[in-house]
């Protein structure tokens, strides 16, 4: 029998609405779209998981870990390279966090993907912005009801040392916590479905890791399982270029790309 498994990847208030702290611009009209999708293939989808983004206020990635030296926080949106943290343009908050601070940064620009954002404090553990958009909340619960399942719940980002961006590996693994290395039980769950489609936000960050790490972990003989529901996602920056190269990356490798409302499960 065909199994088809749905990973949604963050489809929380911070990012869905717009008066989340980190909106991403057509989520909500991404959500409904997805929302939409559940309810019409529920007797198709065997399994879903949904990954969540789970974060304190004091978190490598937000303002408050970091000063100048005037003592002031960064702006959202700043970026922080190596040169930064050595000429102490920007240091740690805390004195004990310092050496892990330019250790992390340094760890990040030796792998070469990204270096380190300072987001908007967002998806805070327990506030309104890390709850699971009305809609999609809506549509799994009668998903869970029809099908006397329970839809698979992924925290990621509660570490506050290291970014969590795709949801099966944190970008710098803590050698402490297990949550921040390879999620492995996920990745063999996935990996025995026939199809996997994929969801959420945003496509140029948490979607295109997650996949990325998946498809790094399935192999390249079952990427051709992976479906992106290219309509349920959206870029929060699509000018860039991150999410065409992401795209065309995993196209070219047999991730397949289709819109919800053409979706076929022989697909």
């Amino acid at each position: 029998m065909k199994t088809i498994d749905l990973l949604i990847i963050d489809t929380q208030n911070d990012f869905c609405d717009p008066r989340g702290a980190l909106y991403v611009q057509g989520a909500e009209a991404d959500s409904s779209r997805l929302a939409d999708f559940i309810n019409k293939q529920s007797s198709v989808i065997n399994n879903i998981h949904i990954t969540l983004d789970s974060h304190h206020q004091y978190d490598i990635a937000h303002p408050m870990y970091w000063l100048n030296p005037l003592g002031n926080h960064p702006e959202p949106f700043t970026i922080i390279s190596v040169d930064d943290v050595k000429c102490r343009r920007w240091v740690t908050s805390k004195e004990e966090d310092r050496k892990h601070g330019e250790d992390y940064v340094t760890a990040l620009a030796l792998k070469g993907k990204y270096s380190l954002c300072i987001w908007p404090p967002h998806c805070l553990i327990g506030s309104w912005g890390t709850q699971i958009q009305t809609d999609v909340f809506n549509a799994l619960s009668d998903w869970e009801i029809t099908n006397r399942a329970i839809a698979d719940k992924i925290y990621k980002g509660s570490n506050p040392g290291t970014e969590h961006y795709g949801a099966l590996e944190a970008e710098i693994p803590q050698s402490d916590d297990e949550t921040t290395k390879m999620h492995i039980d996920l990745v063999e769950k996935l990996n025995e479905s026939h199809m996997i489609l994929i969801a959420g936000q945003a496509l140029d960050y948490c979607v295109a890791n997650t996949v990325r790490q998946l498809a790094q972990q399935i192999g390249d003989e079952n990427i051709e399982k992976l479906v992106l529901l290219e309509d349920c996602c959206s870029s929060v920056d699509p000018i860039s270029g991150i999410s065409k190269f992401f795209l065309e990356e995993l196209s070219s490798k047999g991730m397949k790309i289709v819109k919800s409302t053409d979706f076929a499960s022989n697909i």
